[in-house]
């Protein structure tokens, strides 16, 4: 019988035929000598490394597995319970741009951190919406918020790419992108794009297609400050996006991926390619025939290409006035997001000659007293005349240049002429054109040449101002191919235009250029008003019921001051007519008699006007203060004279008529309408009698008076040159300080109030005689012009129970109970009428006082402290 065991390979196993019970192998069959075993055979070494192998990977792997389970879902985990929720997009409010409109509804400025002009779905073109699917997201309509092929494809790229400086290649959908501006930062690391994957998908399941979308077209950064297609069509094309072409579309479309490098004014080329590879790609998605993709890729890059924006222009410190009042009431988040619509009461039509004016007369003050002083720059270049316009394209264009004047360059001069060139975008599709021209000598005879710190005589030779090389700014001259010499003034001006009934400010100018310098001189600066404060201090006499015809001292005035110096100022002419009626006094601006005026009314009660008037508060209790030796600023004093202009009812200037939020909601609105007294009773018989709210700070009768002697002041005093060629009854008071450093006028009519302010921001001299008069009187005079053309020739109302009466030639103003002449020489008003001469008595409009006592001599000059206004 064989053996039922024996020999056996290596690595079988022992087991047991079926039915039969395993058996012991160490058991001794009965009967039997045990029989030596053979020798096992040894395993390969071979076959042992690859059992190893084997078997190792299988526990390493399967530990890898586990593993990579545990830190794959504790790291999803950890970074899911970090994300952000998707409420926010589902509630999408995307900060907005707040926008300013004038009067008429055209914009003046846009307050924002980002441009963007939302657009809901159904009001994106399909176009528009279409070139961005075929340039960033194909599959869009049925991706579920990522492309894996696509994340492969870049992850494969990307493997290629390591260790180079390239930038690696994205493959973020339209969702992921919305996630990336939206919910994370924009940092490139594996973690994020983790992150903006699993959020992708949870937003495709949350919301739909068009909300994404809608998110996304409103979001995207597309250069220019733009943000969303709507901002990016008005940035690039001038026009809103129903009017787009498919080009202009493609343009859009293509800027995503590098808004910086395909923008289309710095880079044409590189936009001009990445435009018609997207109109390629609408091609091939169907969106679009193969004509219109022809059509569309023939099409210029921009053909409107930096159009100017329909915006009011030069409006730089009122729109500034207007922010800060936005932020002001509602928070500078909400003034710049919140998509705030502000109506103003600016009108164009005045806030343009309001700009041109100021300009004029700080132009003619300059080109008078200012000398040469308008050098840009200068280049060496021997080849001047064949190389001019490269060299006058690396030179950078002056701020605050006006609209027709030109940046050139000097080519060659002789003695008594210089030729220049410049150049402009007027040609073809904003082609540069070349522009050649002389200035004549004669011309510049005002360009004086500086010697010892100040101009010196008119140039006598063009070397003395131009040379070649010389960067200078021209304007067309009055000859064909002459340029006129042009420079900025250092001088500076302010104007304020209000309508008086309601303080509505209908245009403000708040220096030569917003551009050059923000600081607004119409609201900020403050300023000695000089002479423009009399009216109040004669509005005190007349409240006090002195008469307009009641004589006042022109004489000498002496007071000592707290410090122990002696003031005792001058007037203008250095000389005193002695008594003279109070309205002559102030059609001159005399000082002394003014100063002895308030001495006999109070410097209390002038105080209170000055307060209660809005000029300053407090006023400083000394007789300075009287004559304009104080500091406040044009808008207060044209918010005073406008309270005149209203028989003495407070008035509050205002910007801003309305304020409104996106969705049409009145967060503020202006009372600056008239409410009408007997509308409600309904009798047709009845005209409306509209009043107007505001607190009434002196009588009426009192400040009619002042009216009518303001009136004196630009028909036979120091206003004339106001009013030259103005049939309107207008009244006015100037204003100049010592020094000749500040200038004023300001005027109204019953209907239009205008304030003017010249003088150097660092305070000096404007130069003997240049006076308020002189200098603001025609800058004001060629504003309201403009701002009276087509205004009826109405005079002040009479208020009842006064009357309009002549007295020493002129009319004034009388209320009931007084009567020309009527306050005689015992009135005489002096401060201290004990020592006036009994035998003298008021003189008429422009002369002395009559013989019986002589003129007072001219005070010592040594001994002066000459403070206030002069003029």
């Amino acid at each position: 019988m064989s053996d039922p065991i024996g020999p056996f390979s290596a690595g079988e196993r022992l087991t047991p035929n079926r039915g039969e019970a395993p058996r012991n192998p160490k058991a001794k069959p009965p009967g039997r000598q045990p029989k030596q075993r053979p020798p096992r055979k040894h395993r390969s070494f071979l076959g042992f490394l690859a059992n190893f192998f084997v078997t190792s990977l299988y526990r390493f792997g399967v530990i890898a597995v586990v593993l990579a389970l545990l830190v794959g879902g504790g790291g999803f985990y950890i970074l899911n319970a970090g994300l952000p929720g998707v409420e926010t997009l589902k509630n999408y409010r995307p900060p907005l741009e707040s926008r300013v409109y004038a009067s008429n509804f055209q914009l003046v400025s846009e307050l924002a951190d980002q441009h963007r002009i939302y657009v809901p779905y159904d009001r994106i073109p399909p176009l528009v919406a279409q070139a961005f699917i075929s340039a960033e997201d194909r599959n869009f309509w049925v991706d579920p918020g990522i492309d894996p092929v696509a994340i492969i494809r870049a992850g494969f790229t990307d493997l290629m790419r390591v260790g180079s400086d390239r930038r690696p290649l994205g493959a973020s959908t339209i969702t992921q992108q919305v996630v990336k501006n939206m919910l994370l930062d924009n940092r490139i690391n594996f973690a994020r794009k983790i992150k903006e994957a699993i959020l992708a998908v949870r937003i495709s399941g949350a919301m739909s297609k068009q909300q994404i979308l809608t998110i996304y077209l409103n979001e995207i950064y597309l250069g220019s400050n733009s943000y969303g297609v709507a901002a990016a069509a008005q940035a690039y094309f001038d026009k809103p996006l129903s009017q787009l072409t498919i080009a202009e579309a493609a343009s859009l479309g293509a800027l995503p991926k590098a808004p910086s490098s395909y923008d289309p004014f710095r880079h044409p080329q590189q936009a001009l390619d990445r435009r018609n590879w997207v109109i390629g790609r609408m091609l091939e998605d169907g969106a679009i025939s193969a004509a219109d993709a022809k059509t569309a890729m023939a099409e210029p890059l921009l053909p409107r290409a930096g159009g100017e924006k329909l915006t009011v222009q030069h409006a730089g410190y009122f729109a500034d006035a207007v922010q800060q009042e936005v932020v002001d009431r509602f928070g500078a988040d909400m003034a710049s997001q919140g998509g705030l619509i502000i109506r103003t009461s600016l009108d164009p039509k005045l806030q343009a000659a309001a700009e041109n004016a100021v300009r004029n007369g700080l132009q003619r003050y300059d080109h008078q007293f200012s000398g040469w002083h308008g050098l840009v720059g200068h280049v060496d270049d021997p080849a001047i005349e064949q190389n001019w316009q490269t060299d006058l394209g690396k030179q950078p264009t002056p701020p605050g240049m006006r609209e027709n004047w030109h940046l050139a360059v000097v080519l060659s001069i002789t003695p008594t002429s210089a030729k220049l060139g410049y150049t402009d975008n007027s040609g073809q599709a904003g082609a540069s054109t070349a522009h050649l021209g002389t200035i004549a000598l004669a011309d510049i005879r005002w360009a004086r040449p500086w010697v010892n710190g100040q101009p010196g005589p008119a140039p006598h030779s063009m070397g003395q101002v131009l040379n070649p090389g010389d960067f200078v700014m021209v304007s067309p001259g009055t000859k064909p191919d002459s340029f006129a010499l042009e420079q900025i003034p250092n001088v500076q001006g302010a104007l304020i235009c209000m309508d008086p009934r309601t303080g509505r400010v209908l245009a403000m100018v708040g220096g030569w250029s917003h551009d050059i310098s923000p600081f607004d001189r119409a609201t900020q600066a403050q300023r000695q008003p000089g002479s423009s404060v009399k009216p109040f201090v004669y509005l005190t006499a007349m409240e006090q019921n002195i008469q307009p015809d009641a004589p006042v001292l022109d004489a000498p005035f002496v007071q000592q001051m707290s410090d122990g110096t002696t003031y005792r100022p001058g007037n203008f002419e250095d000389n005193f007519q002695g008594p003279v009626p109070i309205y002559h006094a102030l059609e001159l601006s005399m000082n002394l008699a003014t100063l002895n005026l308030a001495r006999t009314v109070g410097l209390d009660n002038i105080a209170k006007n000055f307060e209660s008037f809005g000029i300053i508060n407090p006023m400083p209790p000394y007789y300075p203060s009287a004559i304009g030796a104080i500091d406040t600023t044009l808008w207060k004093m044209v918010t005073g004279y406008a309270a005149l202009d209203e028989y003495g009812r407070q008035v509050t200037p205002s910007l801003i008529d309305s304020v409104t939020d996106p969705d049409g909601k009145i967060l503020y609105q202006a009372d600056t309408g008239p409410a009408c007294d007997n509308c409600a009773a309904g009798d047709p018989a009845q005209p409306p009698q509209l009043t107007y709210s505001g607190q009434q700070l002196a009588d009426p009768d009192s400040v009619f008076q002042d009216i009518t002697m303001m009136k004196g002041v630009v028909l036979r005093g120091t206003g004339t040159p106001a009013v030259v060629g103005i049939k309107q009854p207008v009244a006015g008071k100037t204003g100049t300080t010592n020094n000749f450093n500040d200038t004023w006028f300001i005027g109204f009519t019953p209907g239009v109030l205008t304030g003017c302010w010249v003088g150097f921001d660092k305070p000096q001299s404007l130069g003997n005689d240049q006076t308020g008069g002189a200098v603001c009187g025609p800058i004001w005079n060629e504003f309201m012009k403009t701002a009276l053309e087509g205004q009826p020739d109405i005079d002040f109302t009479v208020p009842p129970g006064d009357t309009l009466q002549q007295t020493g030639g002129v009319t004034q103003a009388f209320k009931t109970g007084q009567s020309p002449g009527a306050q005689t020489n015992d009135n005489l008003l002096a401060g201290s009428p004990a020592s006036i001469p009994a035998t003298t008595t008021a003189g008429q409009p422009g002369q002395p006082g009559q013989p019986g006592q002589p003129n007072p001599p001219a005070p010592a000059p040594s001994v002066d402290k000459q403070l206030g206004g002069l003029y």
